[in-house]
């Protein structure tokens, strides 16, 4: 143990035990007992065990009634091979209110090293009837994980035997060999765990079959898992695309998953968005197309699903796709600004009708003019059509009121750079690569391109010509 673990049983809370506290009378012990502690502490860290083992078995004396101290030299005896004298102790601090699995995590250890499996099962079985066992199942992967894959496989073989309709055990196993590569063996423990009542493992399972060579054999597998699971977004959706790259059912039968997954989503925004969303990360344009259309075929007027469905085509980069979504909503509301902000955005971003592109974007700052997202749209159609000095006190407003978001950034560079403000420029541009996060992978990608042009290092303080080499698109 730790030394904050040691400690936190001398009048503490044990770092193992962070949401009970299951030793029944923690007591405050004297200033001894804890210089001992630390003495053995120091003794283990300079490898000096039997020093360690001393100083622990004065600290019990000092304060014999200390159920984590006695756990504390148990798991040293257990290290020196001295299992009777630790059992012994680990009984006492039982006798002094210690839970079963605190008892076992101590024993735990030791049992791995001399590979006795059917002591491990013993363990287990000793905390049966104690608090929550997945809790402590949690923490005894965590020590066994510590000692290797194959002291992890015993462990989660010892919790099927213990708990075999317990899902934990069954996926503990498929992780396990998975990581190891063993991919057929993985899935039959992930449906082991699906049967057992776990989706998370039931979505694993469609996840790791999509990563096999050969799925033809497989389906049969994934398909009562499916069906068990058809509330199930992930698994849905995990299953479609499954079907989709399973040569000998085709899209046909994912698409018809999908239609069904649709209907039972119904019109809750917040399961669609999900749904729609998952459905997108398959990266198959045929698939978002068919689930899309189930949803809006009789559900047109939602707006809300509707710009969902548009969000994920464009975010799939198909905004031919999202363009009649986005008419249709505004067809619906023509005061819905974000709708008219987004594909005002997505016709200047292409470089497409600009000046329609201007006008949705005008009457969505009417709208809200004070909407951050909307001016810098805003200011980048003006950029687009040319038009850079009024774009730019756009674009520094639009920082303001939202932030120094990494493409707001970028987009104010690009304008002073047309604008002739070239230092200026070169710092927005640095400022926005540093300020990229997640989703802002363009910006990392084409920032450090416009610096290289502009002659200027990605890091201030070095040389390089900023006068020539950089045009923007849109620049006249």
């Amino acid at each position: 143990m730790a030394v904050a673990a040691l400690l936190a049983g001398c009048g503490g809370r044990d770092a193992a035990v962070s949401e009970e506290e299951p030793v029944a009378a923690r007591i405050d012990v004297s200033a001894e007992a804890v210089q001992h502690v630390l003495e053995g502490e120091l003794a283990r860290f300079g490898n000096r065990r039997g020093d360690q083992l001393a100083a622990l078995e004065k600290a019990v004396a000092a304060a014999s009634e200390d159920a984590g101290l006695r756990m504390a030299y148990a798991e040293a005896l257990f290290f020196s091979d001295k299992p009777d004298d630790a059992r012994r102790e680990l009984k006492i601090a039982g006798g002094l209110g210690a839970a079963p699995w605190e008892l076992a995590l101590v024993e735990f250890p030791y049992v791995q090293r001399k590979g006795s499996v059917q002591a491990t099962v013993a363990l287990f079985s000793a905390v049966s009837s104690e608090g929550a066992p997945e809790r402590f199942f949690q923490q005894w992967r965590q020590v066994a994980g510590r000692a290797g894959a194959d002291a992890e496989r015993v462990a989660c073989h010892a919790w099927t035997k213990a708990y075999p309709r317990a899902a934990n055990g069954w996926g503990c196993l498929g992780e396990v060999e998975r990581r190891e590569g063993r991919h057929e063996l993985a899935a039959g423990f992930y449906k082991q765990a699906a049967e057992a009542g776990s989706e998370a493992y039931a979505g694993e399972l469609m996840g790791l079959l999509l990563e096999q060579g050969s799925l033809a054999e497989l389906m049969s597998v994934a398909a009562p898992v499916a069906a068990r699971y058809r509330e199930s977004i992930a698994v849905t959706v995990g299953f479609a695309q499954l079907q989709a790259v399973e040569a000998q059912r085709g899209p046909g039968s994912a698409c018809e998953t999908l239609t069904a997954l649709a209907g039972r989503v119904g019109g809750n925004v917040r399961r669609y968005a999900d749904a729609v969303s998952r459905v997108r990360e398959t990266a198959r344009p045929e698939l978002l197309r068919c689930f899309v259309a189930a949803a809006l075929a009789t559900r047109s007027r939602n707006e809300a699903m509707v710009l969902a469905s548009a969000a994920a085509f464009e975010a799939a980069g198909l905004f031919d796709d999202a363009r009649p979504l986005l008419e249709r909503v505004i067809e619906i509301d023509p005061s819905n600004a974000l709708a008219l902000n987004q594909l005002g955005y997505s016709l200047a971003e292409r470089n497409l009708e600009l000046p329609k592109a201007l006008g949705y974007l005008e009457r969505a700052q009417r709208l809200r003019p004070d909407d951050g997202g909307i001016l810098d749209s805003l200011s980048w159609v003006y950029f687009r059509m040319g038009r850079f000095a009024e774009a730019e006190p756009l674009a520094r407003r639009a920082i303001e009121l939202a932030g120094a978001g990494a493409v707001l950034l970028d987009h104010l560079g690009d304008i002073l750079w047309a604008l002739g403000q070239k230092e200026e420029a070169i710092e927005q541009w640095r400022m926005a690569y540093w300020n990229a996060g997640e989703g802002d992978e363009d910006v990392r990608t084409t920032v450090p391109e416009k610096l290289e042009r502009a002659g200027a290092p990605l890091e201030e303080g070095g040389e390089g010509d900023d006068e020539e080499g950089y045009e923007e698109e849109g620049e006249e």
